[in-house]
């Protein structure tokens, strides 16, 4: 009897880049070796304390459903978090909380988009956006930034040579993961603008928003307009309060008929996890700002302290981020998949090995970034150190073989 068919977007959702290769991780765990993750976005700053008053003061007897659209007060507190940190001027029912920021990503492309319809980013780009177009039906159409470029944003025509008939969207991640490219202002409106004279929507994740350096300040699309019906916000407080299990995010946007649509689609999978908000808003009502600014501090010095020692390693090409915790570099290797893979599954350096997460993955455009892969500078920089040193010896190692 042949074996009934799956959904064709069930064989459309790709896999994870970022976790695929975690089982090699796991066994080499099991044998004894010691695994620098470099691969995935876990930060191991400590959680705020706030949080953790937030969850002891939580006194009901029962863990009941939440409104769909949000706790009422976690939208108030995220609200005059925003209007202090960025002086703009939002309101709590302009968002709905989500399970994450991959959640309000999920609502956002049904939201907008019907099957078939197209929306624009930009390559390399966040992985789990491949799989949440593939669950909605829709499909992304990639514009390149090149790595000699700084992954900077192409030029506007470029980008408008990629819209059609079905684009419904442009989708941005600034500060951006995979390369730590930060957009400026003057970018946001050369975007903002084309979107405007194309009647599409912006979209703007901006989950490592606070987590800019150098000459680089936070900044949120909605500093460019405001009141503008084009503009959803994809926010969370994974990253920016190493929060990433408490699985908080939220859809922020002043267009009031995506806010009706959007909350439809969220009354249908019932609302976010209870306890989560209630701790997220005494957080945000009663965490000091010192916090983001000792944490943004502090990945500073981890981007400078890798930086510097991939430098020192010979074939590697290292591009220095401006932002998030996240940067692409160029290996001495045909294929940054295979070398990835030795590292976890062959070989260990005085009992450590390094997790990279290999760059492919990141783009959708053919061959593109084959020997690159993505580093998360979410260690300590002793480890960070440690860790590099590790993969410098795989790769004298690898070349060897």
């Amino acid at each position: 009897m042949p074996k009934t068919a799956l959904s064709k977007r069930a064989q459309n959702t790709p896999p994870s880049p970022i976790r695929k290769l975690a089982p090699l991780a796991i066994n080499a765990g099991k044998a004894g070796i010691h695994v620098y993750k470099l691969n995935i976005g876990q930060p191991d700053i400590e959680s705020p304390r706030e949080y953790f008053e937030g969850l002891r003061l939580f006194e009901e007897k029962v863990i009941a459903y939440e409104e769909s659209q949000g706790n009422e007060r976690l939208c108030r507190a995220w609200s005059k978090y925003i209007n202090r940190t960025l002086n703009i001027d939002t309101r709590p029912e302009q968002f709905i909380i989500t399970v994450g920021a991959s959640e309000a990503l999920v609502f956002t492309f049904m939201t907008c988009c019907d099957p078939g319809d197209e929306i624009i980013v930009f390559d390399p780009t966040y992985a789990n956006y491949l799989g949440f177009a593939a669950i909605a039906g829709i499909n992304l159409v990639p514009v390149l930034c090149r790595m000699e470029d700084n992954f900077a944003l192409p030029v506007r025509s470029r980008i408008a040579d990629k819209i059609s008939d079905r684009t419904r969207a442009v989708l941005l991640c600034t500060p951006n993961n995979p390369t730590g490219t930060v957009c400026s202002k003057e970018e946001l409106r050369i975007l903002f603008d084309l979107c405007e004279e194309r009647n599409l929507f912006l979209i703007v994740d901006e989950t490592y928003r606070e987590f800019v350096y150098d000459d680089f300040e936070p900044i949120s699309a909605l500093n460019l307009e405001p009141k503008s019906d084009r503009i959803i916000v994809i926010d969370s407080l994974s990253k920016r309060f190493s929060l990433c299990g408490a699985r908080i995010g939220c859809l922020l946007t002043p267009n009031e008929e995506v806010l009706a649509s959007a909350l439809k689609i969220a009354q249908a999978r019932l609302a976010a996890p209870t306890m989560s908000q209630f701790a997220s808003a005494y957080m945000l009502e009663n965490i000091k700002d010192d916090f983001l600014e000792r944490v943004t501090n502090e990945f500073r010095a981890r981007r400078n302290k890798l930086y510097a020692a991939l430098k020192e390693i010979p074939g590697v090409i290292a591009h220095k981020p401006q932002g998030a915790f996240y940067t692409v570099v160029q290996l001495p290797v045909e294929d940054a998949d295979a070398f990835a893979t030795y590292m976890l599954d062959k070989f260990s350096y005085d009992g450590k090995t390094t997790f990279i997460a290999p760059a492919a993955g990141f783009y959708m455009q053919g061959s593109q970034g084959l020997q690159q892969a993505r580093i998360a500078y979410v260690l300590n920089k002793n480890d960070i150190g440690e860790a590099i040193a590790v993969m410098a010896k795989g790769l004298e190692s690898y070349s060897r073989r």
